[in-house]
């Protein structure tokens, strides 16, 4: 049991404190924390659950918290410890019960490697003990915990509303016994007690228990007891007996006795043999002052360096292509462009602004969409209602104008019906403007709706409006549409949200059924369908809502949820979390999985899913919605999505920066989450749509940074992508409180991407080469901006000027494939977006 413990620090005490050990044994303990043990030096066999693991250099594992373990040092070592505080870390990965199966030494997972310099990073910057020590920790800290989330942990998360059955399998029965003994071992717990809770026989959980453990009720809890005190004995100064009593040992006779049995010693003399062995521990700024001079940290530093420089060694030379991949023409799938069928206008009295229809005709003559998502339909501005008589009459004079515009620009109305709100929104929990719709009786709706339907019927024809979607919004779908002042409020406005019970439902339901009925009635082939689920706030109550929904007489034509890439902190109210985004780079694809599954479960498996919503942040107030990262953002997730799913559609929020001017929004660029800017300007978000039209309707393959597609004949697409990630620094800040010339400093790394494509299985011949570029210098207002000094006071001719040159590179070259195979190179800068586009000529046959 003898060893060293070198230092023991905390970067951040709430969250996770940093051991640093040689030569150190323990016996079998148990904690409430995670533990993370990372080899550097030499070897260590690690106990856990009675399952013995030997880890050798670089090698890794994870205790899960209340698992029995211990460690034995063979010979000279080193490792590092990392001790994660359970209920903060539960707290940040918005999970009650963590679970992680990492571990290097068996059937090594494919995240392995990259995990290594995920740790090695943390511990780098760790030792260095720089001027901005602290905030680099953090941020190396909440990487590494992003990493477990997204490799390591099991989601044991589950629905709180499930219908308690009395014939649990024996499995489950045993699990909730010994989950309640792990709780509350503290606690004077007794037989008779826990029999009690899980309505049992004395006898029978006696004898249930012994079968299934081993071991009786009084051992097993002895052994609980146990292993958490010997953890407090090695790792705190508390008096033994306020030990034992912590630990629910009813006093010290008893605690001594079953440390004696199982270890043969008592507990004063193995804290004076883990004393002696370990060195006193001297103030943290004292230790690092002296680290130098310390076998252990020169070690430590030296195991840190060689594995730099071997990373640096593995690289190829900068002559070479990073990434070379080759794709044979073979077997071919079709698809369907689900990313511009649907497209959200905004708010219906907005689209009868003339510069909003002419943006709508620029953008229907270069990309073409199928159908226009707007509300607010029956809004007080549109000035439907006449109750001047004494009765209501309907003057329909603003609808059909905006319909008739539409229609002309063939855009197909996919209307949200209900009192939606325009909502302009800064961040997250953070409202800028509100503009509601006057309240109405049910009958006062179904009044108003089926008039609508009529005259559109008697003005469009059954066989035009039969093609339209009707979504009936549900009020109060999420708190976006609630103006708090703080992100407190905010958080708790959604805490009383996620609370409702499972007849939150009914309402929406009886409106939903009237709606439906009332629309059918009318125009029976027409596509009925709601909610409007937040799968980033409300995903947990997808399964309950389509349970319920299987049970009514009506049910859905489609089913339609947002998704923006947000993950909430529903429990605690952390500092130095700022930043709701999700740290997942594939949160979309992994939101879908999960949407697709629950509605198998729940008998929707043929439903039409339909995306109405989709961006990377709510806000119109991020200067990241104008810069080239949005471009290769969606592109990065529309084609990850690509034949996944069954998306029939995918909405993109929002159109036009129009929608969301307001009294700050003054300047060229103002963040808003348009495709174009209100002055008319082309983002890079709206050209993606226009390199993303290009692409065929037959799929070749697409990989990790591109897709290959062909058109009828032997034409053919290729579109890359440098997508870059958010680095962890950036969740440390609210939303978009960069600086406009900071957007680009938050990134995991600004490495260009050389390609080197080769298309394989071609017909030889002469092949026309057409490429654009789509990055910083080519194509990206914000930067254009930028080097025009952002101005605020842009004269019409410098908008013009910039209309003209906010545009994607383009060149034409000509190829001649003899052997049946065209090679695409090129270096992509991070968050370009490059096409091909490689037409066969004439052929040599």
């Amino acid at each position: 049991m003898s060893g060293t413990h070198i230092f023991q620090s905390s970067i951040d005490s709430k969250l996770i404190t940093v051991s640093v050990m040689s030569n150190k044994s323990n016996l079998e303990h148990a904690h409430r924390d995670i533990e993370l043990i990372y080899m550097i030096k030499g070897q260590l066999q690690v106990k856990i659950n009675n399952k013995s693991y030997h880890l050798n250099k670089s090698d890794f594992i994870i205790v899960n918290s209340n698992e029995f373990h211990s460690f034995q040092s063979e010979k000279d070592n080193l490792f590092v410890v990392f001790h994660f505080n359970y209920l903060e870390l539960s707290s940040l990965l918005s999970q009650k019960n963590l679970l992680f199966s990492c571990q290097s030494t068996e059937n090594g997972h494919s995240s392995d490697q990259e995990f290594r310099v995920v740790i090695e990073q943390l511990l780098s910057v760790y030792m260095q003990q720089n001027q901005d020590f602290e905030v680099e920790c953090l941020e190396k800290t909440f990487k590494l915990i992003s990493f477990l989330k997204l490799n390591y942990l099991k989601n044991t998360n589950q629905l709180e509303l499930k219908n308690y059955s009395s014939s649990k399998g024996q499995s489950e029965r045993l699990t909730e016994i010994m989950e309640y003994i792990q709780t509350n071992y503290r606690e004077a717990l007794t037989l008779e007690e826990v029999a009690g809770l899980h309505y049992l026989s004395v006898p029978y959980l006696s004898k249930f228990f012994k079968k299934q453990t081993g071991k009786t009720f009084s051992q097993f809890l002895n052994e609980i007891r146990l292993a958490h005190a010997v953890n407090e004995l090695v790792n705190s100064s508390k008096p033994i007996t306020r030990i034992a009593l912590d630990n629910g040992f009813p006093n010290l006779a008893a605690f001594n006795r079953v440390f004696n049995e199982s270890y043969q010693l008592k507990p004063v003399e193995y804290r004076k043999q883990m004393s002696d062995s370990v060195e006193k521990e001297v103030d943290h700024t004292e230790e690092i002052s002296n680290q130098e001079n310390n076998e252990a940290f020169t070690e430590l530093r030296h195991y840190l360096k060689s594995t730099e420089e071997q990373k640096v060694h593995t690289l190829p030379p900068a002559t070479e292509a990073l990434n070379s991949d080759v794709v044979k023409i073979g077997k071919l799938e079709a698809f369907t462009k689900y990313w511009n069928k649907l497209l959200n206008v905004g708010y219906a009295k907005d689209l009868l602004n003339s510069d909003m229809q002419e943006q709508i005709t620029l953008l229907q003559n270069e990309i073409g969409f199928t159908y226009a998502r707007f509300w607010g339909l029956f809004g007080d501005d549109m000035l439907i209602e006449d109750h001047s008589l004494g009765t209501i009459t309907y003057n329909f004079s603003n609808t059909n104008k905006l319909l008739d515009f539409l229609i002309k620009n063939k855009l197909k109305p996919f209307i949200e019906f209900g009192p939606k709100p325009k909502i302009i929104q800064k961040a997250v929990g953070e409202t800028l403007a509100i503009q509601t719709v006057s309240e109405k009786s049910p009958e006062e709706w179904k009044n108003l709706t089926k008039a609508f339907l009529l005259q559109c019927i008697e003005r469009y024809g059954i066989e035009e409006v039969e093609t339209w979607y009707f979504e009936m919004w549900r009020p109060h779908t999420d708190v976006f549409n609630e103006k708090v002042q703080d992100e407190k409020g905010f958080l708790d406005k959604l805490k009383n949200n996620q609370g409702q019970g499972p007849t939150q439902f009914k309402e929406y339901f009886k409106i939903f059924t009237q709606f439906k009925k009332d629309t059918k009635e009318l125009i029976p082939a027409a596509k009925v369908g709601g909610c409007g689920l937040s799968i980033d706030l409300e995903g947990d109550k997808l399964e309950l809502l389509l349970d319920q929904w299987k049970k009514e007489e009506v049910q859905p034509d489609f089913l339609s949820i947002y998704i923006y890439p947000i993950e909430i902190d529903r429990d605690k109210y952390r500092v130095p979390i700022k930043n709701l985004h999700s740290t997942n780079p594939n949160y979309v694809l992994g939101k879908l999985n999960e949407v697709r599954r629950t509605l198998k479960r729940a008998g929707f498996e043929g439903l039409e899913l339909i995306v109405t919503e989709w961006n990377i942040s709510i806000s119109n107030r991020n200067f990241l919605n104008d810069s080239s990262f949005k471009a290769s953002y969606m592109v990065k997730n529309i084609i990850e999505n690509l034949n996944q799913n069954q998306v029939n559609m995918l909405g993109y929020w929002l159109f036009s920066d129009i929608f969301s001017d307001f009294r700050d929004s003054k300047n060229l660029l103002h963040g808003g989450a348009g495709l174009v800017t209100k002055s008319g300007i082309k983002k890079p978000s709206f050209h993606s749509f226009v390199l993303l039209k290009q692409l065929g309707e037959i799929l070749v393959a697409k990989g990790d940074y591109y897709i290959v597609t062909k058109r009828s004949g032997d034409r053919y697409q290729v579109i890359c992508f440098n997508y870059k990630h958010f680095n962890y620094s950036y969740y440390l800040h609210p939303e978009g409180s960069m600086g406009i010339d900071e957007q680009y400093d938050i990134f995991e790394n600004t490495e260009t991407l050389n390609l080197s494509l080769e298309i394989q299985g071609l017909v030889n011949g002469k092949y026309r080469v057409k490429e654009h570029r789509l990055n910083r210098d080519h194509g990206s207002v914000l930067d254009e901006w930028l080097k025009f000094g952002a101005v605020d006071d842009m004269k019409p001719d410098e908008v013009d000027y910039l209309k003209q040159i906010c545009v994607p590179y383009m060149k034409v070259e000509h190829h001649v494939v003899e052997n049946q195979s065209l090679v695409l190179k090129g270096e992509l800068q991070p968050h370009e977006v490059r096409l091909f586009e490689f037409n066969l000529l004439f052929s040599d046959l």
